[in-house]
């Protein structure tokens, strides 16, 4: 697995940190800054086991999001949750948080 390093947002890159390294570019959609990750000796195998559960868990949790988002008292229960804490910035990724973190999800 590749060691992801974040930056701070920046201006301009004049060239690699390292020959080995890869640089990512990604426009935060808060602030809309322009961040750069850098990857360390990206990996260029296939997702392990662990890794595929995770990323099957993630969609999952995605789709149940997508249909509580739909559904309107589903949705009142959640947005008034949501507004109660300040860790999450927006009302789906709160609720992909608490599905994926409930056991057997």
């Amino acid at each position: 697995m590749a060691i992801i390093k974040n930056s701070t947002p920046f201006d301009s890159v004049q060239k690699k940190f390292s020959g080995s390294d890869e640089i990512h570019f990604r426009n935060r959609k808060k602030d809309n800054a322009t961040i750069g990750v850098r990857v360390k000796n990206p990996y260029d195998g296939g997702n392990s086991e662990a890794q595929q559960a995770v990323r099957n868990a993630l969609k999952a949790a995605q789709a149940q999001a997508t249909t509580i988002l739909a559904d309107p008292e589903q949705r009142a229960t959640y947005e008034a949750k949501f507004k109660a804490q300040k860790k999450y910035i927006t009302l789906r990724g709160y609720i992909i948080a608490q599905i994926y973190q409930k056991p057997g999800a």
